[in-house]
């Protein structure tokens, strides 16, 4: 045999055996076993092998442009104008003012670095929005603002900062989002769940969180971080006051820290229901506890999940070591991408009459932002509507966010079927649905879920309106006709 090349012949270098365990015993389900096998099934369909449908259908992350919602024409135009200065002239007064703004701020370089924790105008910005948010005189400093690249990599960012050892824990509402079990197995540290009652439309309880708690000091784990997502996902509930006071004075008591995952704040659609954040509770209650709050475009009306935008604010409680150590780690990393940034920016300060914008202008947004909303709440409305009417299905109101957890059950029947084939019966079920429907979920079990239950996750994000009717028509046919065969 010939020998082989320098590049062939060192290819496997490095092994599985190779890689940190700790990364390898990470799991994410949002792209995990079943959206793999979606993707090699779409490949098989475009070389031409037949299946029930002409195309998968990706219903496993919230990712809104993809199923066609589009930009908001305002931040577009703004950005696309600090992208390419020559197209400036083309576009409206009330663009042109506001990129001047930043250009008088930035200047038209944007491939540039900015500051490691951001544009200090962009950072402003964040100060003034969070500040009319909660309708407080308590205005945050930009120092204890950061963008980031999403929420996901200032929630990274403090885990890596915060978890010594693998004897601390990070409490997580079960179902959580697979990026916490991720994590903090990559960190090395334990996951402490508190059970969400599904019963109770995902509520947290007082007494669940005090028993998790007890239950980790006695299997000498040391509780260091509260994770509170809200409005949640997967599960859509939106915490009210009560709530918040309840976990912030857990919190406050036990000497943990606070996580306020809040990148869903401006999709609540019970109109019953509005968002407060933890940090303004906080404040009121003038408790000691140090939050971290998240924030992201991904999400909301932005919904410009690509462009990788968001921010970390610092609560005043925070030390001021652990705010410089925060700092110092930032800097390593560089500066989140300043397109995100920017785009952070606009989604926090829209055009308003006051800064001199036409009306026509602030119509115009008004109205693309009204228009988005009201389609979201509407499609919240269909999927609940759709999965509470098949039979054995249970679905709990979606008060907020962008997804659906409903209840599948199971039989005892199905339960040792999944079992014989090897496969979680959550999974097995996901599998198949993908498999004859094209129609791709998460399992519930991706997310963990209360033992014995079983459930999936699936975005409300199809569009237009028409096709997610045809597609919940599509799930419960087969759903139904699914689960007799193992009655």
């Amino acid at each position: 045999m010939k020998q082989l090349s320098k590049s062939i012949r060192y290819a496997y270098w490095n092994t599985i055996k190779d890689i940190n365990p700790l990364f390898v015993e990470a799991q994410y389900a949002v792209r995990g076993q079943v959206p793999s096998m979606a993707a090699t099934i779409q490949e098989e369909i475009n070389a031409g092998k037949k299946y029930p449908f002409d195309s998968i259908t990706e219903l496993n992350i919230g990712n809104p442009q993809t199923f066609g919602q589009k930009p908001i024409t305002f931040n577009r135009s703004v950005l696309s104008s600090m992208l390419d200065p020559n197209i400036l002239k083309y576009q409206s007064g009330d663009v042109q003012r506001r990129v001047n703004f930043y250009n008088d701020k930035i200047g038209f370089q944007v491939g540039a670095y900015s500051q490691s924790p951001g544009y200090p105008i962009i950072r402003e910005a964040v100060a003034n929005f969070i500040q009319r948010r909660d309708a407080t005189k308590n205005r945050p400093s930009i120092n204890d603002i950061i963008l980031t690249d999403g929420a996901s990599s200032g929630i990274t960012l403090m885990f890596n900062l915060l978890l010594k050892d693998k004897n601390d824990g990070v409490m997580i509402p079960i179902p959580q989002y697979p990026l916490y079990s991720a994590v903090i197995a990559q960190c090395g540290a334990q996951q402490i769940p508190y059970y969400l009652v599904e019963e109770k439309n995902w509520s947290a309880e007082q007494k669940q969180l005090e028993e998790q708690y007890s239950k980790a000091k006695r299997n000498g784990i040391n509780p260091r971080i509260l994770v509170c997502i809200n409005p949640g996902n997967p599960t859509g509930q939106v915490f009210d006051k009560q709530s918040i006071v309840e976990m912030i004075k857990f919190a406050a008591e036990k000497k943990i820290t606070i996580f306020a995952d809040e990148v869903y704040q401006e999709n609540i659609y019970d109109p019953k229901k509005k968002f407060i954040s933890f940090r303004k509770v906080a404040n009121e209650l003038n408790l000691d506890v140090e939050i971290y709050s998240f924030h992201s475009i991904s999400k909301g009306i932005t919904g410009e999940c690509g462009l990788r935008g968001g921010y970390m604010e610092i609560t005043s409680k925070v030390d001021s070591e652990v705010h410089f150590q925060i700092h110092k780690s930032k800097t390593i990393m560089l500066c989140s991408n300043t397109v995100g940034q920017l785009m952070t920016g606009l989604m926090l300060t829209p055009p308003t009459v006051e800064e001199g914008c036409s009306e026509s202008t602030v119509q115009q947004y008004n109205e693309e932002c009204k228009a988005l909303f009201n389609s979201l709440q509407r499609r919240a409305d269909i999927v609940t509507k759709y999965l509470n009417q098949t039979k054995g299905v249970s679905c709990q109101p979606i008060e907020g966010a962008m997804y659906a957890f409903p209840r599948i059950f199971l039989s005892d029947k199905y339960v040792e079927h999944a079992k014989k084939l090897g496969y979680q019966p959550d999974v097995l079920y996901c599998l198949d649905l993908l498999k004859e429907t094209g129609l791709v979920v998460v399992p519930g079990s991706g997310f963990l879920q209360y033992p014995g239950t079983y459930h999936f996750r699936m975005t409300i994000l199809i569009l237009p309106e028409e096709k997610l009717l045809a597609k919940m028509k599509i799930f419960q046919q087969w759903h139904e006709s699914y689960i007799a065969k193992f009655q």
